[in-house]
């Protein structure tokens, strides 16, 4: 027999209460702690399930990424639109999902629907797994009865999410290779052939130049001093992380963030891409225009921005334009608060902010391309440069051996 783990209060003293239960059902559960004990529960989740979620639970992050969610999303619109019961579209998620950790959460919230929950106040139970944005809009299609198109624009926006990481992702995987071959390059020239040389020019009693006695002593230091390398690097990522913790650290890498050469515009159109194509989304799927913008300035990371969505908010709170409301702030591009004073002005805000959105993509991928191009001759002429000097430094101490045999 199942055994429920719930928790409640007493009916006639209206203390707190909690414990397990063995009972065939939940609602056979329910029913035997309300007759036999007077408990009213408040939640009550079956223990096995528990178990089951504990033990996919991995160490670290929720174990279900991006693309799993949006794929889940688009087989949950495909069903909803296609009219199946909740329940069963549930059953069918839960036997076709290969992810462990969010097939047992489909699993829960299928157990919760069926003691009367709503779907959004069951997938707000995994906000590791279903954001804000994803449960509120979720909230939206059941209150208008439009759930299967609102899942549609969820998986649609989830997927979008997705290809723009990838782009950007993608985009920059050639320089992080050549700053990794780089690195490996340089520390066997310092580690494997640098001491190799040293042995050579004491043995010949050469007299080395400055440059050498330098490149000699850096690789002395890294191979008896290693140790110093890599205290002092986590040194400084420990005291990087704690600074970029405090309000003024965070506040200031944010606004350099923006301003940074050739990042900073990289950094911005990302930031308004994500404001507008979130905007416009839960717009278009019924959300208050007060909670879509709270929702949206929560899954905006730079702080800057995020201030200037929350004063937006509250001056949309009390009456003003979102569009003056950006404009003010003097952080977002003109383009931006022309569109949504325009939106605004016709009506058509949600469609404004999806074009800014495609406009925006559209620069992030142009301005992440043209970096490559501009990174990549830079990168091979640092590596050039790099070896040159190290070969340099080898090879004139080798031409005065050759001229001593001589």
């Amino acid at each position: 027999m199942p055994v429920y783990r719930y928790k409640g209060y007493d009916a006639a003293t209206g203390a707190a209460r909690k414990g397990t239960i063995d009972a065939e059902s939940q609602k056979a559960a329910r029913a035997k702690l309300k007759s036999r004990d007077k408990i009213l529960v408040s939640e009550m989740t079956e223990e096995v399930a528990i178990d089951r979620l504990k033990r996919s639970k991995p160490l670290f992050g929720s174990g279900v990424n991006t693309t799993d969610v949006a794929i889940m999303t688009r087989q949950f619109a495909t069903l909803q639109s296609a009219h199946l019961p909740l329940d069963e579209t549930l059953k069918a998620l839960t036997n076709q999902v290969e992810n462990e950790v969010l097939r047992n959460a489909l699993s829960n919230v299928k157990e919760q629907i069926s003691e009367g929950k709503s779907l959004y106040e069951a997938l707000g139970s995994f906000p590791t797994i279903f954001d804000r944005l994803y449960v509120n809009m979720v909230k939206a299609g059941e209150a208008s009865g439009t759930l299967g198109l609102v899942l549609t624009r969820v998986a649609d926006f989830i997927e979008y999410q997705v290809k723009i990481r990838g782009q950007i992702m993608g985009a920059l995987m050639y320089p992080a290779v050549m700053i990794g071959a780089m690195g490996i390059i340089t520390a066997v020239m310092f580690i494997a052939v640098v001491p190799k040389m040293q042995v050579v020019f004491k043995s010949m009693k050469v007299t080395l130049p400055w440059y050498t006695k330098t490149l000699i002593g850096l690789s002395e230091f890294i191979q008896t001093r290693w140790y110093l390398i890599i205290a002092a690097t986590a040194l400084i990522v420990y005291l990087s992380k704690r600074w970029y913790a405090t309000p003024n650290g965070r506040r200031t890498f944010d606004s350099n963030a923006l301003t940074m050469p050739i990042f900073g515009g990289i950094v911005m159109r990302v930031n308004v891409s994500r404001f507008t194509k979130t905007l416009s989304t839960l717009l278009s799927s019924g959300v208050p225009i007060l909670g879509a913008l709270e929702i949206t300035k929560n899954i905006i990371s730079n702080t800057l921005i995020n201030e200037a969505l929350e004063n937006a908010r509250v001056a949309v709170q009390e009456g003003q334009s979102l569009g003056v409301s950006i404009e003010k702030s003097q952080l977002f591009p003109p383009l931006v608060t022309y569109m949504i004073m325009t939106g605004e002005k016709t009506g058509q805000l949600e469609e404004m902010l999806g074009h800014v959105a495609v406009a925006y993509d559209a620069e992030v991928e142009r301005k992440v391309e043209s970096l490559i191009g501009l990174i990549e001759p830079l990168m091979i002429i640092v590596m050039t440069v790099g070896g040159a000097g190290i070969l340099g430094a080898l090879m004139v101490p080798m031409l005065s051996i050759m001229n001593q045999l001589r």
